[in-house]
């Protein structure tokens, strides 16, 4: 294989996976409207299953393709699905009375073909009339990749195949993960005005692809509820119409050790000058990157009003300074042990401090942007840190 054709496998196999978990939203808003009490699960059952309870009622195969192609009776995508399914029946006759088994693809199905047949309301005729022609494929076929699935479906017994061919409905010529993302803004371009609608999809993305992923990591995570995900569109509309500011999805996951600022940047230096311990360093280390992250990102986002992040950070100096005075009223420092002491004060008193940003008030942003600014040594902590500390002559 060359390189550029495995390039290719991995963009695919990529794709696939973003696919599977952009599929599954745009299914679950849309099974949310009528059956909000249902979950979701991913791998689980299947690619997407549908629970209620602990047995699936829905098991849905994705097949996702850049170039598609037809989908015929000898497809391998046909037949790969029909060996999982044939598999699970032969363990359990019963599975196809109780489980609806759905195929969505990117493929369109060749006319006649019996993925054609097996439309949504084929009628009994027709999904008879497939049996035959998969049964026709499976024993006249030569394809070693399709042969496993034909063996697996035809170890079934005629009767499991008709009840499992029954339980089948394909969804061809489905969109892929492009149109996906259009479909999902469509079905919730209700929600938020238009300038909006980007932003919620996005924010709502972040969310969903976050629980798949925690649903995956542990077996023993619950499936995927739906009415939470009706929660979050709601909540994530009512603060965009509301003009409020919206965390960045995992903004407040602990960062890898490599996001964090390293030692030489002013407002570690700021610390270490007052004798804060290392505990105390990695927790601001922390805030700074959230902050600045947040921050960033509303920036990037368009959704901050003109000068507000000026305004902000000029209350927190405000307060600093009022802090800073009343501290330091009547104070005469005769040794640098108690210019360090004085400046640990100021350090925690801001640490502690949470001024709103808009709507937000989560406290590692304000101290986060504390940090920012002593960064910037607009604010600090030993009483001599503008003799001290000095921007570079680039940021001054």
């Amino acid at each position: 294989m060359t390189g550029s054709e495995n390039k290719y496998n991995a963009a695919a196999s990529m794709l696939g996976y973003m696919y599977q978990c952009r599929q599954a939203l745009l299914f679950s808003i849309d099974l949310s409207k009528n059956f909000p009490g249902l979950s979701i699960s991913i791998e689980r059952f299947d690619d997407i299953a549908v629970e209620d309870g602990k047995a699936p009622s829905q098991q849905v195969q994705l097949k996702h393709h850049i170039k598609p192609g037809a989908l015929t009776d000898n497809s391998p995508d046909i037949w790969k699905t029909l060996r999982i399914w044939s598999e699970q029946v032969k363990a359990n006759p019963q599975l196809p009375f109780e489980t609806k088994f759905s195929i969505i693809t990117t493929g369109t199905a060749a006319e006649n073909s019996a993925p054609a047949l097996l439309r949504q309301g084929s009628s009994s005729t027709e999904q008879d009339k497939a049996r035959k022609q998969l049964e026709a494929s499976a024993t006249s076929s030569k394809n070693e990749e399709t042969k496993s699935g034909r063996q697996a479906f035809m170890a079934l017994s005629q009767q499991e195949r008709t009840s499992l061919i029954a339980a089948i409905v394909v969804f061809d010529s489905a969109p892929n993960i492009t149109d996906a993302r259009a479909e999902i803004e469509d079905m919730l371009a209700f929600a938020v005005p238009t300038q909006h609608l980007h932003g919620l999809v996005d924010h709502l993305e972040g969310w969903w692809f976050d629980n798949v992923v925690r649903s995956l990591i542990s077996s023993d995570a619950p499936p995927l509820s739906l009415l939470a995900l009706r929660s979050k569109i709601d909540e994530l509309a009512i603060a965009f119409k509301r003009d409020e500011l919206i965390l960045t999805p995992h903004i407040e996951a602990p960062p890898d050790a490599e996001q964090l600022a390293p030692d030489s940047r002013i407002f570690v230096q700021q610390m270490r000058r007052v004798g804060l311990g290392q505990s105390s360093v990695d927790g601001a280390k922390r805030d700074y990157y959230r902050a600045t992250t947040q921050r960033s990102e509303w920036i990037r986002k368009n959704a901050l009003l003109d000068g507000e992040t000026q305004r902000y950070d000029d209350t927190l100096v405000d307060r600093w300074d009022r802090e800073w005075l009343a501290q330091v009223e009547g104070v005469i420092f005769s040794s640098d042990d108690e210019k360090q002491a004085f400046g640990r004060t100021i350090f925690h008193w801001a640490n502690r401090s949470q001024v709103p940003f808009r709507n937000r008030h989560e406290a590692w942003l304000t101290v986060g942007s504390y940090h920012v600014l002593a960064e910037r040594v607009r604010v600090g902590w030993h009483p001599d840190f503008r003799d001290i500390f000095h921007l570079p002559e680039e940021e001054e």
